[in-house]
């Protein structure tokens, strides 16, 4: 039996963060420090690329495999879970001020920007191999990066911050410019995400927290004291 844990769930620290803070608990920030700490330490590889999928062994803790799960493969590395670890460490550091969360996020986010096309949204895994050419592109990565480079401006000085401000700017006017569903008989607000790409689910299709981040970024760009976390 494996006990499996996923980089989506640096997105849901900030709850149990705002309950300790809410009750005057300190075990519920505890617990969302220790899921922290086993992110940094068993996703996030030294290039500032992480893993979707972790198993560990449920009676001692400790690491058995990386999965691939969403990404191409195990050793891959999946651009919405790239932008999952970046927002997500950015807050944990917004949470508990500790730094190796800031340097985290700052890691995770360059490996993200040096490895953008030209149009600045990536294509749903960074390490697609060559013959994988006209693989799909991930519109939700480039909305949750670009709220995450903007939550992370926000905590450096305005000098510091500059980089990642740009870089969200840059990719929400691609977003806007060349993914936006604004003439189009759709759903969603963005094109071209990929849900599932191994099992064809949601593939060169709006997914519904693409458009929300999207529009929590525009949304921070408008008031920079917005804080959705």
């Amino acid at each position: 039996m494996k006990s499996v844990g996923i980089i989506d769930c640096m997105m849901n620290l900030p709850l149990l963060y705002w309950a300790s803070r809410e009750i005057a608990d300190p075990r519920y920030r505890l617990i969302a420090e220790i899921h922290a700490d086993t992110v940094l330490r068993e996703f996030v590889l030294a290039d500032g690329s992480v893993h979707h999928i972790v198993c560990f062994d449920p009676e001692t803790g400790e690491r058995i495999e990386a999965l691939a799960g969403q990404g191409y493969a195990a050793d891959s590395a999946w651009s919405r879970g790239a932008a999952w670890a970046l927002y997500g460490f950015a807050l944990s550091f917004t949470y508990t001020g500790k730094e190796k969360y800031l340097i985290a996020a700052k890691k995770v986010a360059h490996f993200f920007l040096d490895h953008l096309p030209a149009d600045f949204v990536p294509y749903w895994d960074f390490r697609l191999p060559a013959e994988a050419e006209g693989m799909p592109r991930d519109s939700s990565a480039a909305a949750i990066a670009a709220s995450g480079l903007l939550e992370l401006a926000s905590l450096l000085s305005e000098e510091d911050g500059k980089a990642y401000k740009q870089s969200a700017e840059s990719i929400l006017r691609s977003l806007y410019e060349n993914y936006g569903a604004w003439n189009e008989d759709e759903e969603g607000l963005l094109l071209h995400a990929t849900g599932y790409f191994a099992a064809d689910i949601y593939v060169d299709a709006p997914l519904i927290f693409g458009d929300y981040y999207y529009a929590e970024a525009l949304l921070k760009l408008k008031n920079n004291e917005t804080k959705p976390w």
